[in-house]
């Protein structure tokens, strides 16, 4: 079996890199996979559950909260905002940042000036409890 070279980034670090059997990812239009020599494509990825097939055939489940994705004949690349293996998630800090920046939307005007920046934040914290959620689903399939 031919493999693909796959990397993975946050803005923080590198997650991963080497080759691999086969990626499955969640895009915007839906789920799709990617093996070796596919068709050479780039795409916006949703929040939701990224699921990695190694060389020796374990599969590994990452929560991601979006980004995107650049494949190729030989390399898929994924750069998202946040990756994480299930035992990474605090997702009662996940709630409660959540619950903090709904607050904070409330008390604010959109003019105030660091309105888009709390909505933004607030955002990141939907999208990771959504892709913890997705992660969760996936365990019991």
């Amino acid at each position: 079996m031919k493999l693909i070279n796959l990397d993975i980034a946050t803005p923080e670090k590198k997650i991963f890199s080497g080759k691999v059997r086969e990626i499955t990812a969640p895009g915007i239009k839906g789920e799709f996979g990617v093996l070796s020599e596919h068709a050479p494509f780039t795409t916006i990825l949703a929040p939701g559950v990224v699921e990695i097939i190694y060389e020796d055939g374990k599969k590994e489940l990452l929560a991601v909260s979006g980004g995107y994705i650049e494949v190729n004949r030989e390399k898929v690349i994924l750069l998202v905002e946040t990756a994480q293996k299930e035992e990474e998630i605090d997702i009662e800090t996940i709630k409660r940042r959540k619950e903090e920046k709904e607050k904070l939307l409330k008390g604010k005007d959109k003019k105030d000036i660091d309105y888009d920046k709390t909505q933004i934040e607030l955002f990141k914290e939907i999208s990771k409890l959504k892709a913890y959620e997705t992660l969760q689903r996936r365990k019991k399939v």
